[in-house]
């Protein structure tokens, strides 16, 4: 049964299917071939910002936010405290009445509002330059009183 069916293809006459070209195309095939793809994928519209992790833009960001906040930290400006008096004691009174003048303070009126600052003291020795007794004050809270509040005492 087995038989050698052996040939050769140049042996067969051209218009033999063993001698026609496995793969031919039809004719406008490839004419036709990229508007046939294109009708086939769809379109997958991409995001117009799209942020993906990576460590080097997550260690940029963070040297970033460090170098912007050690800016801040130097360029904001440290809350002086008042000077001591041991500092303005090498200043002379020529120097201090050169910037008062600069600065449009008027001598006579500064002394005369620190004068008084110190004459008065802390509130409770205020009272006492007013020449007002503490029954005076005492029976004007009553007053008060008694005209805020009209059904008292009625």
């Amino acid at each position: 049964m087995n038989e050698d069916n052996n040939f050769r293809l140049d042996e067969l006459p051209p218009e033999h299917p063993m001698r026609q070209l496995p793969f031919a195309a039809p004719d406008g095939y490839f004419d036709t071939l990229p508007s046939r793809v294109q009708a086939r994928v769809q379109y997958k519209a991409k995001p117009a910002f799209s942020i993906s992790w990576s460590w080097q833009r997550t260690t940029a960001s963070l040297v970033g936010a460090s170098l912007i906040a050690l800016l801040v930290w130097q360029t904001i400006p440290q809350r002086q405290e008042s000077l001591p008096n041991e500092a303005l004691a090498g200043v002379s009174n020529e120097v201090i009445s050169a910037y008062l003048d600069d600065q449009g303070i008027n001598v006579d009126e500064l002394a005369d509002s620190q004068q008084l600052h110190s004459s008065l003291g802390t509130d409770t020795t205020a009272i006492q330059y007013l020449n007002v007794q503490p029954t005076d004050i005492q029976q004007h809270i009553k007053d008060q009183y008694f005209t805020d509040n009209p059904t008292i005492g009625s």
